[in-house]
């Protein structure tokens, strides 16, 4: 009877193991492929900036008046070392665009979201049942970092999809707040708060990809509980950086 008992506590035991290395792993193979896509867009946003100095500096030997010999040739290479960087980015772009192992399907190019998007993913939403309202506080700068663009409409993005998945008739909220140094983020609903986890299999990355697009761009991201009576909050801090602007902004949009 006790090496009955024994046996069944083992296997108990032996079942629980299994089941945490699982969900381990499908952690990590998620996380895999939300940065292999937070890559493939990550390249797209630079070989455009890459792409924009080519040309302004190649335009540049053309354009400017009573420009010396030296001044002209190092604009020349300035081009060149462009281009040629574009070209490494192209045979980057080969291997990030690469899905499954016969490496034939490719994700296609097409041009990255950036907050101007927003009113097209509200419109939607709206479309499909459900209630959004987005404020905006604070002065937006004239130009902001593609890459922070990205980041912020994904994260709305996401919200708006939890909320129709898991609070469908809810009211999202949606707060932008700007300031010279960060942009923050808030989206609450009042549907009924967080649930329970799903089982191993169904659970996707979503909102812990979204901590790791935040802190790519050296941010923060939490979510949770909005408060005691329910409702779901994401709250993220963005910085904005004069570096990324002046690197990223020109030619973005």
């Amino acid at each position: 009877m006790a090496d009955a008992i024994r046996s069944r506590e083992e296997s108990g035991q032996a079942r629980e193991t299994a089941q945490r290395e699982l969900i381990a792993m499908e952690r990590r193979h998620a996380a895999a492929a939300e940065r292999a896509s937070i890559a493939r867009e990550l390249h797209d946003i630079v070989a455009h900036a890459v792409s924009v100095i080519a040309v302004q500096a190649e335009s540049a030997t053309y354009t400017t008046p009573n420009l010396s010999p030296e001044a002209r040739e190092g604009f020349q290479q300035i081009a060149g070392s462009a281009r040629s960087a574009l070209s490494e980015l192209r045979q980057l772009l080969t291997v990030l665009r690469t899905d499954g192992p016969s490496g034939k399907e490719r994700a296609p190019v097409v041009p990255q979201p950036t907050m101007e998007s927003l009113g097209i993913l509200l419109a939607t939403h709206r479309l499909s049942g459900g209630e959004v309202d987005l404020r905006t506080e604070g002065t937006r700068p004239v130009a902001l970092p593609p890459s922070l663009e990205l980041t912020v409409y994904r994260i709305v993005q996401e919200a708006l999809t939890n909320a129709r998945r898991h609070a469908p008739g809810a009211r999202v909220l949606i707060r932008l707040d700007y300031s010279s140094k960060q942009l923050r983020v808030r989206i609450v609903d009042d549907g009924p708060g967080p649930r329970p986890l799903p089982p191993p299999g169904k659970q996707g990355y979503g909102l812990s990809g979204m901590q790791e697009r935040a802190s790519l761009l050296g941010g923060r991201l939490a979510y949770g509980a909005a408060g005691p009576e329910g409702g779901f909050l994401i709250q993220a801090e963005l910085p904005v950086r004069a570096d990324a602007r002046s690197l990223m902004g020109s030619g973005s949009k």
